[in-house]
């Protein structure tokens, strides 16, 4: 049944992900059909191809526990080859149900996926039910193949297993090697622990922000091996100690329960392992997901903090475009810039180089909304704050604050919060922009000045295409900003041209963008951010529940020995409700463990992104953690409820 179950999970998100690419209410979206069809192509053969791998890997276990009926069969004396076409023909049975059944699925909750789909994207559609004929006709092949492909390697192993004799004996390190390998490991994961918090603590460090990116490279192999090393020697050495200590074994069914538990996790310590990372990977590449979702919008909005950007000879027309529609403006922001050169330092070349530095006086930052100045460090009248663009962020030296800001004709600025969310979009500056006190904005001497509007606006701003035609014709990127290199900082100066409408801009020109408007782009950002927020947390998803149904065909799979004791157990005066304690410490250990230590390795990644994207990812984290948690747990209910029913009629 887990076996059918698994198998058409996997076939029926396959399916829907078929009648997705070509419906008509998806097709009927601009960026659908330039971009998003040809990626699910993609990512289908993705899923197509690791549905395959799974199924195989999964129909192993199906065989193995026919494993002692093929040995009687052979024993009565039964051909190997006829044991095989059996494999063969209760493999295809079983897979042809299972791709019925996820197809029948797929069909149930196509139009609810679809639904979420159109959600996710912001697209206002109403989507309807469509079943393409052809994609069905393309399933069903696609599935006589896999399963006629499937059933005979099906085979093969049921041929195999008889053909042996006796179980393969693998290589078995005894109590203490084991021990001592599982206490280097439990060393490992402490230390990878212990690193982790020191991550955590450096990003209220920014000057160790850089050091801690890197600590988080020798991090994951500890987690990786050390995890290893705890569940082969160091949990199966905690058992057996406690098995030997009195306080313990002689209370209750611990007699017998510690070494029946230790020999389970030993025959299980590879797929718990296998497991437990890929859990943790699926469980990070969720909190990624989500959190780069949040950043996605963080920079739009650092890209188009209003509704309409722009400079004063733009902003002019703009105004009276705005009165002529009668746009409702809600608020209009004003704020004065100078421009200069300055000597600030490279960290890639590790110089100093002249570049361009833009000033604004912290009475004007002041007067902007609050939700701009909440989105950096917060400064005083007396602070100076240095603005850089956030997708920088990642280099060596980004929050650094160490050098010292050579500004032409003033005093350096050394003391110094460092920001990324500029005033009136990012996109609206170029070079480096500093809110400075107002005493020294005032004694710095401009080489250039602008002003800069920013309006917020109720609905849509309402200008119309032929005006936005007519303003970019000249007012798009109105000059270019050059910074002469001269043989000091005092001899280097700027000058301004007419922008040529160049393609590439030489290291010291810095173009000035006429105007920006949020509209330009936000209908791209949601459908592009929600699509693919969708198929990460379809794959994610459909990557843990495969782990899972993989732990319960493990749970559920018990050799000769394992049964033998059960038996043994029970004839010797076990009454049923310790036996079933036993049970469900089993599937408590076995599923427990990926739970933890999934848990614990992906909580690095929280540290990442509030290192990496100045993004806290706690919340994100808590919500998909949680939920990990209760899918597993649900996952571990439902197996002991399987495993105890199995243990009851087979004892």
């Amino acid at each position: 049944m887990i076996y059918i179950l698994s198998s058409s999970f996997a076939v029926a998100v396959l399916t829907i992900f078929s009648t997705l690419i070509n419906d008509p209410t998806l097709r009927s979206v601009h960026y659908w059909n330039q971009t998003f069809q040809s990626f699910m192509y993609f990512m289908i053969f993705i899923f197509g191809f690791f549905t395959f791998i799974y199924m195989t890997y999964v129909g192993g276990f199906f065989i193995q526990q026919q494993k002692n009926e093929f040995r009687t069969y052979k024993k009565l004396g039964m051909s190997r080859w006829i044991i095989a076409v059996i494999g063969f023909l209760k493999t295809f049975i079983v897979q042809i149900i299972a791709w019925l059944l996820g197809m029948l699925v797929a069909i149930i909750l196509q139009k609810f996926v679809g639904m979420m789909l159109v959600y996710l994207m912001h697209v206002k559609l109403n989507f309807g039910f469509f079943l393409d004929p052809m994609v069905i006709w393309r399933m069903l092949k696609l599935g006589i193949y896999s399963t006629f492909l499937l059933s005979l390697i099906n085979g093969v192993r049921s041929y195999w297993i008889v053909r042996r004799q006796k179980d393969s004996h693998k290589l078995h390190l005894n109590l203490f090697f084991r021990s001592i390998f599982g206490i280097i490991g439990l060393l490992m994961f402490i230390g990878g622990i212990l690193a982790s918090l020191q991550v955590f603590q450096s990003v209220s460090d920014t000057q160790n922000i850089d050091l801690a990116l890197w600590r988080v490279l020798w991090i994951v192999p500890l987690y990786f091996i050390g995890t290893y090393l705890v569940i082969m020697g160091f949990v199966p050495l905690c058992l057996y100690l406690f098995d030997h200590i009195k306080l313990f074994s002689y209370h209750g069914i611990n007699l017998v329960s510690y070494k029946y538990l230790r020999k389970r996790l030993l025959r299980n310590t590879t797929i718990i392992w296998f497991i437990t990372e890929m859990s943790a990977l699926a469980l990070a590449i969720l909190v990624f997901c989500y959190a780069g979702y949040q950043v996605v919008y963080q920079n739009f909005s650092g890209a188009y903090p209003f509704e309409v950007s722009a400079i004063s000879d733009p902003a002019k027309k703009i105004k009276a475009e705005f009165a002529k529609e009668k746009t409702d403006v809600t608020h209009e922001y004003r704020s004065k810039i100078k421009r200069t050169v300055s000597y600030t330092f490279d960290s890639s070349s590790n110089q100093y180089e002249p570049k361009l530095i833009s000033l604004m006086s912290y009475s004007d930052y002041h007067a902007l909304p609050k939700r701009i100045q909440n989105k950096n460090p917060h400064i005083g009248p007396d602070d100076f704050l240095e603005l850089k663009n956030d997708y920088q962020s990642l280099t060596p030296g980004y929050r650094s604050t160490k050098h010292a800001v050579q500004v032409k004709g003033t005093k350096s600025i050394k003391n110094r919060s460092v920001g990324s969310f500029f005033p009136y979009g990012y996109m609206m500056f170029s070079g480096y922009l500093f809110v400075v006190p107002d005493n020294y904005y005032h004694n710095v001497q401009s080489e250039s000045t602008e002003t800069y509007y920013g309006w917020d606006i109720k609905h849509s701003d309402k200008l119309s295409n032929k005006f936005l035609k007519k303003l970019n014709q000249k007012n798009k990127n109105p000059y270019v900003i050059t910074v002469h290199i001269g043989s000091t900082l005092n001899k280097s100066y700027l000058y301004e041209k007419d922008d040529q409408k160049q393609n590439h801009y030489r290291p010291n020109e810095y173009y000035q963008n006429g105007y920006v408007r949020q509209a330009d782009a936000k209908h791209i950002i949601d459908q592009t951010s929600g699509f693919f927020l969708f198929l990460v947390s379809i794959f994610s998803i459909a990557l843990l529940i495969a782990l899972g149904s993989l732990l319960t065909l493990k749970v559920l799979l018990r050799d000769d020995n394992e049964w033998h004791q059960l038996k043994t157990l029970k004839k010797i005066g076990m009454t049923e409700r310790e036996l079933k304690q036993i049970v469900r410490r089993e599937t408590g250990l076995l599923f427990g463990l990926p739970i933890v230590f999934a848990l614990v390795q992906s909580s690095l990644s929280v540290g990442i992104l509030n290192l990496s994207v100045n993004q806290s990812a706690f919340k994100p984290f808590t919500v998909i953690g949680s939920a990990f948690i209760v899918l597993y747990g649900l996952t571990g209910w439902l197996t002991y409820i399987l495993s105890w029913r199995g243990v009851k009629q087979r004892i």
